[in-house]
């Protein structure tokens, strides 16, 4: 018996043996999930088709049909569908440009970090982060040009780059151009205003010539010197120039018991905005790190304006703007958990000189601070996050200022009911700060009979939001439903008063507040794997609007469709939308529809598009609102006949020799683009 055991184990593994052989021989294709559900969102693996056809990074994530993102690969944007904030890109952790996207090879990109529940420190008004991670390079060049020109009317964005590494070092320069002249806008308003006799003024304003012209450069300088083991150095020169020559609008007034006349707005203005960023990450052993960020930016802007509705009104503007924004971050991946912490710090002063019918000099001081930390991990079957921010806001301006401080926690907790399906809920708070020039003590004059005035006594707010994301994931099927609550209290709202003249003055104030819900469903369908997409997204929103003396709502819907087709070297594209339709404070405002068709092909080095913008529309309404205030009633239309059947071509060419350049891990990224100019 034991010597009949012994010989069956040995004819057992004789056969296992041999069998392990034959599958060795055999040609084995292991394929890992492509998508993966974190605790902040997504880890999505682009197939090698995918990475293929693509010709920089726009072309690539437009593959992907993120979920409530809407990327254009032809006129390079990316937006967020749900209007919640905007979307930060970043490749290997560092916050990129549009010129880093456009230069990235799409085949060194190894997996996309897409994150829909930002944490703590990723910032104020970042709704979304898509992260893309690339594999090391090394030695080589890369250059490059991106072309996109309008035929039917005078637009483009031109852009050429050039990146040289060595050893450890990388030097690139990019330099972008943009250009912009139309003459086919036309804004049309009707205003019913109520005067201090009782008695209705009515005015009605109609465009019937204009021309908008806009001139922008930039160049940008980067040296970067990485140890892939220790450290990353990065240091980036850059300014931007911007030009308006000399804009025009010529207008029919006609106002009650008066003739309609003819009216002439014009404006011109310079700016130029250098920048200077120097980035630093050093790692600490195997699981620490520590990255620190400094940007200085200067911003010095001239503007011309004037409007003879009514009576002549002309004034400039000298502007000079300076901020210092430090960062520093530390994170320790533990085990049972990965902690990060660290601090924003941010000191600017605003200078304003006006001339001429508005005198006025403005002379500001804010400082910011920013504490944060979290951590993430997960915990009896559910992944989690919890994060803590504390904020100040110092402001001063003369005799008026404020300290605001707010606890800004974020909570979140995400399970997999199955492999199909997964659901998350978030709580935050986040902070909302107007824009520096409407707390500047300046009045501005916008038309005969309004003005625009700055206050002083605004102070920040707090944002409440509650959301729940319910996923299903299939190999072709995607669905995301979410919804969120709103609760914005004491907030930044519209506010206008009369005067004992009949001036109609409108500022803002803190006031009891606005709540928002909505509801969306985004769909995406591969109805032929790799070679036909299609996504549609359907929204539901209710804004409600609770001022000292007034309160409004809005519901509105929204759907947008968008199909993408892959035909070998083709990529052909088509996006339909009827547009979103918002109210906050006493303004509703419709993005009307709009929808575009796109193609491009892929031939050696170059890349030909086509994009086609509201296709048989001559004079399309690009937008249409309202004005619901008790003294001031308003109804306002915008058409552009420029963007009607608007061509543009698109040719780009880049040429990669050698090996490029190692990652940077880079995290973080500041730059200042407020002027603190009243208009």
């Amino acid at each position: 018996m034991k010597n009949y055991l012994i010989l069956l184990l040995t004819l057992f593994c004789a056969i296992e043996s041999r069998g392990q052989k034959e599958v060795n021989l055999e040609e084995v294709t292991i394929k890992a999930a492509r998508t993966i559900d974190k605790t902040d969102g997504k880890l999505i693996i682009p197939s090698e088709e995918e990475k293929q056809s693509s010709a920089n990074g726009y072309s690539l994530l437009s593959k992907l049909s993120l979920p409530a993102i809407k990327i254009d690969a032809v006129l390079h944007t990316i937006k967020s569908a749900d209007n919640r904030g905007s979307v930060q890109m970043r490749i290997n952790g560092a916050v990129c440009s549009k010129e880093d996207l456009l230069s990235l090879n799409p085949k060194v990109i190894k997996s996309i970090d897409f994150i829909d529940n930002p944490g703590v420190r990723y910032g104020k008004d970042i709704a979304y982060v898509i992260n893309i991670k690339t594999r090391k390079d090394e030695d080589g060049y890369t250059l490059g040009v991106d072309l996109m020109n309008t035929v039917s009317t005078w637009n483009g964005e031109d852009m050429a780059f050039a990146k040289w590494n060595h050893g450890n070092s990388e030097w690139a320069i990019t330099y972008d151009f943009n250009y912009q002249d139309f003459r086919g806008d036309r804004y049309k308003e009707l205003t019913d205003y109520l005067l201090k006799d009782g008695t209705h003024h009515l005015i009605e304003r109609e465009d019937i010539d204009n021309r908008k012209r806009n001139f922008s450069n930039m160049i940008e300088l980067k040296y970067n010197l990485v140890d892939p083991t220790f450290y990353t150095f990065q240091a980036t020169l850059s300014t931007h120039l911007s030009h308006t020559p000399g804009d025009y609008t010529t207008r029919w007034f006609n106002e009650t018991n008066h003739d309609a006349v003819l009216t002439t707005q014009g404006e011109k203005s310079k700016s130029s905005s250098p920048t200077l960023d120097l980035y630093f990450y050093h790692r600490l052993g195997n699981h620490q790190s520590v990255t620190a960020n400094m940007t200085g930016t200067a911003i010095h802007t001239r503007m011309w304006n004037s409007n003879n509705e009514g009576t002549d009104y002309v004034y400039s503007v000298k502007g000079r703007t300076y901020s210092l924004t430090t960062e520093a971050i530390y994170e320790n991946r533990l085990k049972p958990f990965t902690l990060s912490m660290g601090f924003l710090h941010k000191t600017k002063y605003t200078d304003n000189v006006y001339h001429g019918d508005v005198n006025s000099n403005n002379n500001m001081h804010n400082r910011s601070l920013y504490l944060f930390g979290e951590v993430k991990g997960r915990w009896s079957g559910f992944n989690y996050s919890a994060g803590m921010g504390l904020s100040n806001e110092h402001y001063h301006q003369g005799e008026n200022r404020f300290n605001f401080w707010l606890f800004r926690p974020k909570i979140t907790l995400a399970h997999s009911i199955s492999d199909l399906w997964n659901i998350r809920y978030s709580f935050e708070v986040s902070q909302h700060i107007s824009q520096v020039a409407m707390i500047s003590d300046t009045r501005i004059r916008t038309n005969s009979m309004e003005w625009t005035v700055g206050n002083p006594d605004i102070q920040p707010n707090g944002n409440f939001e509650h959301s729940v994301n319910l996923s299903y994931r299939s190999s072709r099927f995607d669905n995301l439903f979410m919804t969120a609550l709103r609760i914005i209290p004491d907030c930044n709202m519209a506010s206008y008063s009369r005067t004992d003249d009949d001036q109609f003055l409108y500022m803002q104030r803190n006031q009891p507040g606005i709540k928002m819900w909505y509801a969306m469903d985004c769909i995406r369908w591969s109805i032929i794997p790799q070679k036909l997409n299609m996504s549609i997204i359907a929204s539901a929103y209710r804004f409600i609007n609770n001022g000292e003396n007034y309160t409004h709502t809005l519901t509105s819907y929204q759907i947008e469709g968008n199909i993408q087709a892959y035909l070998g070297r083709w990529t052909i594209t088509a996006y339909a939308t009827n547009g979103y339709k918002f109210m906050e404070g006493e303004t509703w405002n419709h993005q009307d529809d709009a929808s575009y068709i796109s193609c491009s092909y892929h031939l050696g080095l170059c890349d030909i598009s086509l994009y086609w913008q509201h296709p048989f529309e001559v004079n399309p309404r690009l937008n249409r609102g309202g004005l619901e205030n008790v003294l001031i009633h308003k109804q306002m239309e915008y058409h552009g006949r420029d963007y009607g059947n608007m061509i543009s071509i698109g040719f780009s060419w880049k040429l990669n020799r050698g090996k490029q350049y190692h990652d940077i891990n880079r995290k973080l990224h500041n730059k200042d683009t407020q002027t603190g100019i009243l208009k």
